[in-house]
């Protein structure tokens, strides 16, 4: 919690006095522990008075500015981080996103240095891991390219070795080969680890990794044959200040041992032998896509903090005439707007520990040898990656319509949350493309299913008979085994119904690659299904676990849950419907449930965002100030703008006047 000098607004501390829970213990449940939070305000606490850090013109710096201010700010972390001796990563990673800035080693500490600990022998590792962590070279992962993205086999850079020097001669054969949107590859890093088709003897051995420098050590300048640069503005304010780039190669010869070699080596004489094991790289990827559910509750957390607070403050209309103006959080179709997308930031929150136990899990037994999760930890990861990346955009969405005209301004923070949450539908792959493959795994599960193999615990309930819910009274969509079985049952009916239509098209003759494209919107209906049932058994199952919870707490967690699940219903009721789950009358008696849910959370909303501990520093929107003061930031706000910095602009004596000055007509 925070406190304010500035009188607070009235109406929100009316709000926070209706709460029946201390947002206190919520804040140390979500946070892990009060010893854990303190920790986290300490570090926010070192950028909050570090003039480095100060948000004050956060959204009129231009490209340039914004770009040198990253570099500056990811020095000055550096220093703060050897002068308070911070060494953990995620730590470094909170502080990114107190600073709301993405410093120019990130993508060295998060892509390149993983890459190469997954990837590289114990040799490549001793000369190339030093370096990297100690920051002598900045690096980044080039993989994408102009012409393909999701598709890897299809990149065509290539490697070309050369037995003669015992090189490779790394090029871009087209325009479509040239590397694009690698993050700091336009202006900061010197060294990436990039992707290309190794041929050997004109013979291609498919993707591999080599380690190529870019820029001289001395002078920053590109080396002969490097052509790299920024790709130019993009959609988010933030995201702006990287220097996303391009790198086109032009016969760039680089020695043998700069390719990685801890799952396949290449001999001197052009030999290439498997000697690890690939699939460690599927665990590689879903650390990144477990990392974007992280991120998906970070910045939704901080847009309903902003919507909520402000929808307290702002008052518009009469709900009766002789009233005063009504605040619109009381209006229903606010609250329909905005408590689902609280409920959801809840659930992230909770679905987002389970994810990473379960990693975690895998990750042990990977060591061992034992990759027997790997398929299922690969489709939850891709599913939820998925799934809450693009429920959380169409969450932050709706806070900026539920603020009206001031929550297009881009200094309420809203519109960049959006933006930078639709990034995340995008990049370490596309949403559908991701639902495709977590497709395929169902599929396979469906198969064994079918022929009556025992499937893992988490499955089984795709083997059961799917029957409709026999509950029909509301209290009775409140118990969490009918919530999970509801989802469960549909996602089963789905599947089942999908999977047999694909079988009978491949039985029929038709071409596997054709049925499956003909069939793909309803396989991706299928994946969505299946991750939403995830995310809500994930759910259920958190709540079920709570411990060390006041009574209070846990009754509002629960009703948040409940939102959340049958909200979640509502919305996708058709599915539920076509699959014969549920009835018509059933989902009307649930929506009323929903009613009921929002009308218990009222009073809980805004105790509730300020348990995620969001500090004016970091939400750096005046509409969602702590104190309430809304319309005064505004104004100190607007006084900021570049169109203000002179009472009469030059335009005005090139363009407006001469056109007034030619008007006949005299006032």
């Amino acid at each position: 919690m925070q406190s304010s000098s500035i009188k607070v607004n009235p109406d929100l501390t009316r709000e926070r006095e209706k709460a029946s829970f201390d947002p206190t213990e919520l804040m140390y449940l979500l946070h892990g522990g009060q010893q854990k939070t303190e920790r986290k305000q300490f570090l926010e606490s070192l950028l909050v008075k570090d003039p480095v850090f100060d948000k004050e013109d956060a959204y009129i710096l231009n490209r340039k500015h914004g770009y040198e201010r990253a570099l500056q700010r990811g020095l000055r972390v550096l220093e703060l981080c050897k002068e308070h001796q911070i060494n953990d990563p995620d730590e470094i990673i909170l502080l990114q996103r107190f600073a709301g800035t993405i410093f120019p080693f990130h993508l060295s500490k998060v892509m390149f240095i993983p890459t190469l600990k997954g990837q590289g022998t114990e040799e490549q590792k001793a000369k190339w891991l030093p370096l990297a962590e100690s920051n002598q070279i900045i690096a980044t992962y080039a993989q994408t390219e102009l012409g393909h993205g999701t598709f890897i086999r299809g990149l065509e850079t290539t490697a070309t070795y050369d037995k003669n020097t015992q090189e490779f001669v790394i090029h871009s054969p087209s325009l479509s080969a040239c590397k694009w949107w690698p993050g700091m590859l336009g202006k900061s890093c010197n060294f990436a680890v990039t992707a290309a088709r190794l041929m050997v003897d004109e013979k291609d051995h498919g993707i591999q990794m080599f380690i190529v420098q870019l820029r001289d050590l001395d002078t920053h300048q590109p080396l002969p044959g490097i052509t790299v640069g920024d790709i130019g503005a993009k959609f988010s304010t933030l995201m702006n200040a990287s220097d996303n780039g391009f790198l086109k190669f032009d016969h760039v010869r680089i020695p043998l041992n700069q390719m990685l070699m801890g799952l396949a080596k290449l001999s001197p004489d052009g030999t290439l032998t498997k000697v690890g094991n690939s699939k460690l790289l599927y665990g590689s990827m879903s650390y990144v896509r477990a990392t974007i559910v992280t991120d998906s509750f970070w910045l939704l957390s901080q847009a309903i903090t902003i919507a909520m607070r402000y929808s307290v403050v702002r008052r518009q209309g009469q709900l009766k005439a002789d009233e005063s103006e009504t605040q619109i959080i009381d209006y229903k179709t606010q609250q329909y707007k905005l408590l689902p997308g609280l409920a959801m930031a809840y659930a992230t929150k909770f679905a987002l520990d389970h994810v990473w136990r379960f990693y975690e899990h895998c990750q042990r037994n990977f060591v061992a040898g034992d990759f027997s999760l790997l398929p299922e930890l690969h489709a939850i990861t891709s599913g939820l990656k998925a799934f809450t990346s693009s429920t959380a955009m169409r969450h932050a969405e709706t806070c900026r319509l539920a603020c009206g005209g001031h929550g297009y301004l881009l200094y309420s923070g809203l519109p960049d949350f959006y933006a930078l949450i639709n990034a995340s539908c995008t990049y370490e792959g596309d949403n559908d493309v991701l639902y495709l493959q977590v497709a395929r795994y169902l599929v396979k599960i469906a198969s064994q299913a079918q022929e009556g193999k025992t499937l893992p615990a988490p499955l089984k309930f795709f083997s059961r008979k799917c029957e409709q819910c026999p509950v029909m009274n509301g209290e009775g969509f409140l118990e969490p085994e009918v919530q999970r079985t509801i989802y469960q049952d549909r996602t089963a009916s789905e599947l089942r119904t999908v999977a047999g239509t694909l079988q009978r098209r491949i039985l029929s003759g038709m071409d596997p690659a054709g049925a499956w494209n003909d069939l793909s919107v309803d396989l991706v209906r299928c994946a969505k299904g299946y991750s939403n049932c995830v995310f809500v058994c994930y759910v259920l199952d958190s709540m079920k676990n709570l411990s060390g919870v006041s009574p209070s707490s846990r009754r509002v967690l629960k009703s948040l849950s409940d939102l959340f699940v049958l909200w979640g219903i509502t919305e996708n009721s058709g599915s539920f419907l076509e699959a014969g789950i549920l009835s018509c009358s059933q989902i009307q008696t649930i929506r009323q449930q929903v009613y009921a849910l929002m009308e218990k959370l009222r009073p809980e909303a805004v105790a509730l965002v300020d348990a995620f501990d969001h500090s004016d520093y970091v939400l750096n929107s005046p509409l969602g100030r702590f104190d309430g003061n809304v319309y005064e930031d505004l104004f100190r706000w607007a006084q900021r703008s570049e169109l203000n910095d002179k009472e009469v602009q030059p335009g005005y004596y090139k363009y407006l006047q001469p056109l007034m000055r030619g008007s006949k007509s005299k006032l």
